[in-house]
């Protein structure tokens, strides 16, 4: 939904996971933040050359702002799977078919 909110359309949204990017779906400045994301998100090491990509595109503040801003988006999303946070009405309808998969409920003690 956040997604959706910022302006990205369902090619966009259907292929954010892919490594890498497609050429055909995201520009070179957005292939370059999806990423950067990617990698962020899963811990990895931000090396010179993709610091390089990045910084072709956007100024040392910008990156600031890129950092913190998908900081700030991995710290919600691991306090909402920590809490398993369900949504509001609102928010599934918004999502409709495109919601993720249920989590199984944790094994009872």
């Amino acid at each position: 939904m956040l997604g959706r909110g910022a302006g990205l359309g369902d090619a966009k949204l259907a292929n954010i996971a892919d490594d890498p990017p497609p050429p055909d779906v995201y520009s070179d400045d957005e292939r370059a933040i999806v990423r950067y994301a990617q990698a962020s998100t899963r811990s990895q090491p931000i090396d010179n050359v993709l610091y390089a990509e990045l910084s072709k595109f956007f100024s040392p503040q910008q990156l600031i702002e890129l950092c913190f801003t998908v900081g700030v988006a991995n710290l919600i999303n691991r306090f909402h799977a920590t809490f398993r946070t369900d949504l509001d009405a609102v928010t599934m309808e918004a999502l409709g078919d495109s919601r993720p998969l249920p989590i199984p409920d944790p094994p009872r003690t």
